[in-house]
């Protein structure tokens, strides 16, 4: 699997952003929404190839930066390389087989105090509580809302894993193509606070936001690129034709 290109832009040629509207600001009026945004403090770096990370617990953690905010981050980082920052990030995940995934961060917004109601290390999960193929670790999958815009017409998810052990019925779901569809064990959308963990890659469940719920909302189906890397193109639109009136011999 190839590596995202938010990793592979060089530092002079920032890309457009993939996030959506709904994801750039709050969602606290309508918390039924997808959604997966924290707060991190620490002093942003720099490799030699110009590639931005964060060192937490001891490790390197990408940063990527897009849009109009890049330029304002070029300018922060010139003129204060060594200041301690709060990060306001959205969490991406790759997932590569039989590899650890790999984790890194979409930078929002900057700040020298903390303005967030999050402390450092937690993060805003609003997702569907699964396992997908890639890892053994159960998930919170991230789908770009109903009313996302995506430029590039992919509507990526981001996969988030999750270690939560609850006393209620939500169970994580587990597909299994040999059970008919009616037959499924139910999916859970799960709306909570999750501590990062950099010993585990991954974010420990802290508490809920709102209890579990089966309602789902409705979402943007991710597309699945072609061998060749490129878009399927788009199906044709079926057009009904009505049924012509008969002539009169008149």
């Amino acid at each position: 699997m190839s590596v995202p290109e938010e990793l592979t832009t060089e530092v002079s040629q920032p890309v457009e952003s993939e996030e959506t509207s709904t994801n750039n600001i709050e969602v606290e009026e309508n918390p039924i929404l997808f959604q997966a945004i924290g707060t991190l403090k620490g002093k942003p770096e720099q490799d030699e190839e110009g590639n931005f990370f964060i060192r937490l617990g001891g490790k390197r953690y990408k940063l990527f930066i897009a849009g109009y905010r890049y330029q304002a981050w070029l300018k922060q980082m010139a003129a204060n390389p060594d200041q301690t920052l709060f990060l306001r990030v959205y969490p991406k995940c790759l997932m590569i087989p039989r590899k650890d995934p790999q984790i890194y961060f979409q930078v929002a917004a900057w700040e020298e105090e903390n303005p967030w109601e999050e402390d450092p290390g937690m993060f805003k999960f609003r997702g569907v509580w699964q396992f997908v193929p890639q890892v053994r670790t159960p998930v919170i999958s991230v789908y770009r809302n109903q009313n996302a815009n995506d430029p590039k017409g992919k509507f990526k998810a981001s996969h988030l894993p999750v270690l939560m052990r609850r006393e209620d019925e939500a169970k994580p779901f587990r597909f299994n193509p040999k059970i008919a569809k009616e037959d499924l064990p139910p999916r859970w959308f799960i709306q909570g606070n999750f501590k990062f963990i950099p010993s585990r890659n991954c974010w420990g469940w802290d508490k809920d936001l709102e209890p579990p719920t089966k309602k789902i909302p409705r979402y943007k189906k991710p597309v699945k690129a072609t061998t060749d890397g490129k878009l399927p193109p788009k199906k044709p639109s079926r057009k009904i034709e009505k049924p012509k009136k008969p002539q009169s011999d008149d």
